[in-house]
């Protein structure tokens, strides 16, 4: 099975996790007299089964991850350390894109004499660092998607 095979599998497992957890707590209490729509003893022996399988993908997963190498140029990183890396792109974008935007002033000031707010920070110059991040971030993930279709999922 390919490593990308295995990761959408695991988000298969971790949706059908949600909805037999939702089941779960729908079924869980009834009106004395009544039964539950669904076995909640039934639904819990699903969940068990579904969690152990996800539990053993994903230690499949990430051992995959930390044995596939993805290279550009003369940098050279572990899968593992690629999703490190892309989330903290995303993250640093995201963070810069919230301070240019509290960064632009409001115009609320009613009369002449309220304290006018201006920019700390050259908003132009947080935004372009922000494109540069998640151009990063799309550039590597581009590069972690290709890699996840070649590399095999170990045992």
């Amino acid at each position: 099975m390919k490593l990308g095979e295995a990761l959408a599998l695991r988000a298969d497992l971790q949706k059908r996790m949600h909805q037999l957890q939702a089941l779960l707590q729908e079924n869980a209490s009834v009106q004395e007299g009544d039964q539950p729509a669904v076995n909640p003893r039934v639904l819990l022996e699903e969940y068990r089964e579904i969690v152990d399988q996800h539990e053993l993908l994903v230690r499949r997963i990430e051992r995959t991850n930390l044995g596939t190498r993805l290279t550009r140029g003369d940098e050279a990183l572990t899968l593992a350390d690629a999703v490190v890396r892309r989330e903290r792109l995303a993250r640093e974008a995201d963070m810069l894109r919230d301070v240019a935007r509290r960064a632009i002033p409001k115009q609320s000031r009613w009369t002449r004499s309220e304290i006018k707010q201006v920019p700390a920070v050259d908003v132009a110059d947080v935004l372009s660092e922000a494109d540069r991040l998640s151009k990063a971030h799309r550039e590597l993930d581009t590069r972690m998607q290709q890699r996840n279709w070649e590399a095999e999922l170990v045992e």
